[in-house]
Order: C-alpha cells, then sequence, then structure tokens
C-alpha cells in the first residue's frame, strides 16, 4: 500500500466521490450537468488519474450537498479479517496453549484469546495495566480463576468479568482439558507483551 500522501487523498477522494455519486443513484453525466464540471474530468477523478483544483472541488462538493472535508475524508474503518496465519499461538502453564486472534490495536485497545488449559494446568498472569478487564467465557470443562485473593468457579457454559489489573491465574483442576475465549479491554494503555506492532 502507497505511503504517499497525495495518492492517498487522491484515492481517498475517488472513493468518496464515487460513493456520493452512486449513492444519489446518479451517473457521472448527471453529476456533471448539475456541476459544471465535465464528465471527463470526474471520470478522471473517480479513477484517481488527475487531482481536481480547489475550486473544481468545491462545486463537486456544493452539487452533492456535503463539505470539502467530508469529500476527502478517509473513509470509516467498518472492520478487518484476521487470517488464521495472523493468530499468535503462545504456549502457557506447563502443556498449554493461548492464542490471540484479534488484537484491535486502536483505542480502546481490545484483544480477542483462546485458550487451551492442559489437565490439571495452571497459567499465571501479572497485571495488565490500570483498568483493565478481562471477559471470559468457558466452552468446555471446569476453571477457577483467582483474582486478588478471589476464587471464581466458572462451569462449562458459564461466563466471569474480573480485574485484568490485578495478578489472576486461571486453572483447570481436572483431568479434561478447557476450552475458553477471552475479551481483554484496556481502558488506559494496552498491555506491551500483547500490543500490535505499529504499520
Amino acid at each position: 500500500m502507497s505511503t504517499d500522501p497525495a495518492e492517498a487523498v487522491s484515492a481517498t477522494l475517488a472513493a468518496n466521490l464515487r460513493a456520493g455519486r452512486t449513492e444519489r443513484g446518479w451517473r457521472l453525466e448527471d453529476l456533471a450537468s448539475r456541476s459544471g464540471v465535465s464528465r471527463g474530468m470526474l471520470q478522471q477523478i473517480e479513477t484517481g488519474q488527475t487531482n481536481p483544483s480547489i475550486a473544481t472541488v468545491a462545486r463537486i462538493c456544493a452539487t452533492l450537498g456535503i463539505s470539502i472535508g467530508q469529500l476527502v475524508e478517509p473513509p470509516e474503518d467498518l472492520g478487518r479479517v484476521t487470517t488464521a496465519a495472523d493468530i499468535d499461538v503462545r504456549r502457557a502453564g506447563r502443556a498449554s496453549e493461548a492464542r490471540l486472534l484479534i488484537n484491535d490495536g486502536q483505542a480502546p485497545f481490545v484483544e480477542l484469546w483462546d485458550f487451551d488449559i492442559a489437565p490439571h494446568d495452571e497459567i499465571s498472569s501479572h497485571a495488565h495495566p490500570t483498568g483493565t478487564r478481562e471477559l471470559i467465557h468457558l466452552h468446555q470443562g471446569e476453571l477457577i480463576v483467582e483474582v486478588g485473593g478471589a476464587v471464581f468457579h466458572v462451569a462449562e457454559g458459564g461466563s466471569v468479568r474480573i480485574r485484568g489489573d490485578r495478578a489472576h491465574v486461571y486453572r483447570n483442576p481436572t483431568a479434561q482439558s478447557v476450552r475458553l475465549t477471552m475479551t481483554v479491554v484496556y481502558f488506559g494503555n494496552q498491555d506491551p507483551r500483547y500490543a500490535r506492532p505499529a504499520t
């Protein structure tokens, strides 16, 4: 992906112009006749082949009924797919495994984890940054969670919310494997151990 600011603005302008036009059900000819900007110029803008003057952008915006800022604003990040190759697999406890499925990387920071805790194994964690919360759902087995002196027993199909900013332990007290999903929400800084590198 290009990091050239001019190319990024041109691509954003092209996408937003095309979206604004098609949302109104207009063809290029319709926008051209309404705005006084030629069809050829509009087509070049929508394909990123030219950088229009401010006067041209202003005429287009007036016709679409939007501000210049709206026309050049990067599109909202509506989602992102994580593939199996992106999953960060970590060994935990003596024989258990933790998989970081999704690491949002944007404030407020959120992580989605999948854990397999081996029979009679436990996973210990230092306190995360102040304000961190963990939401845990148990798919299989039995789980004991210890945090700040409190002990929570979770049965299969149950869930628990804990303070992640205290040292905590997830313990499997049985001979059956435990499978759980955890969402970690940071209300301050993300734990640097899991922060996604800047791209």
